[in-house]
């Protein structure tokens, strides 16, 4: 059941060519940087944009930078919307439990294959910008944020790090969407619900007088991947980060979980 879902949500046309979008971000971006630029005044945009030229290693992370905010979110919550009010509006969850197949596999099955899909988005970005940045950038020792000098390898496996840690943030987005969707059978009112979600966020989290409610937004640490490229490590953001996630997915799991058990099927 799990494979059977993975292979469906990473077969999909659909989802083929959302991958595709995401990875020509880092390549169109790239190219500009390196033949547009014209050595024009550097600073300015995402972290890690004015650095691209130094080293191959930025460009994925300035890709990241640029597209955690609104365009990672939405790619995962237009898989995470369908995975089960596509299938309630096409038939095929009746099918699926004719099969015998229990609600409680079913709905696991479909939250793992969201989560490895919104991963693969992130970690998409990662690799095809490390290619194209090793093809237009030079890629030799990288120096960090706190002007530490580390080896090219070194740079690469951290930029996989923050690849992870990216898609990792974006797993509350995929679990809201998920749980919305158990609740109707329109792919694009649960997408627009997540989607919803995570601007209202972030929205919430550039209100100063909101301060007191910033820990408890789900994007408040999205840019804490940036502390990987500190030496040493400035872990505290990332955990905190990750804790947070773990709070809006287990809350979201506990009710996609739940109103699936509950959910009448058989119409």
């Amino acid at each position: 059941m799990f494979v059977e879902e993975l292979k469906r949500v990473f077969r999909r046309p659909r989802n083929l060519i959302i991958l595709g979008l995401i990875a020509l971000v880092p390549i169109l971006l790239g190219v500009v940087v390196r033949f547009a630029s014209h050595g024009g005044p550097r600073g300015g945009g995402p972290a890690f944009f004015a650095e691209i030229t130094q080293n191959a290693i930025f460009l994925p992370l300035a890709a990241l930078a640029s597209l955690e905010t609104l365009i990672l979110p939405l790619a995962a919550a237009i898989i995470a919307g369908d995975s089960v009010a596509g299938d309630a509006a096409n038939g095929s969850l009746r099918y699926l439990l004719v099969r015998r197949v229990s609600r409680t596999r079913i709905i696991h099955a479909k939250i793992v294959a969201a989560l490895a899909y919104t991963l693969a988005l992130s970690f998409m970005i990662a690799i095809v910008g490390l290619i194209m940045g090793s093809i237009l950038f030079p890629h030799h020792q990288v120096v960090t944020l706190s002007g530490v000098s580390i080896t090219f390898l070194h740079g690469v496996a951290e930029s996989l790090l923050a690849a992870l840690v990216v898609g990792v943030s974006i797993f509350s987005v995929t679990m809201v969407g998920i749980a919305v969707s158990t609740f109707t059978t329109s792919s694009l009112a649960a997408t627009s619900i997540a989607v919803t979600v995570a601007i209202a966020s972030e929205v919430l989290d550039a209100i100063p007088q909101l301060e007191k409610i910033r820990p408890i937004l789900l994007s408040n640490y999205w840019s804490a991947f940036i502390n990987i490229f500190r030496s040493p490590i400035l872990a505290g953001p990332i955990y905190k980060d990750l804790l947070e996630q773990l709070g809006w997915m287990a809350v979201f799991y506990l009710l996609a979980v739940f109103n699936f058990s509950q959910r009448d099927i058989t119409a």
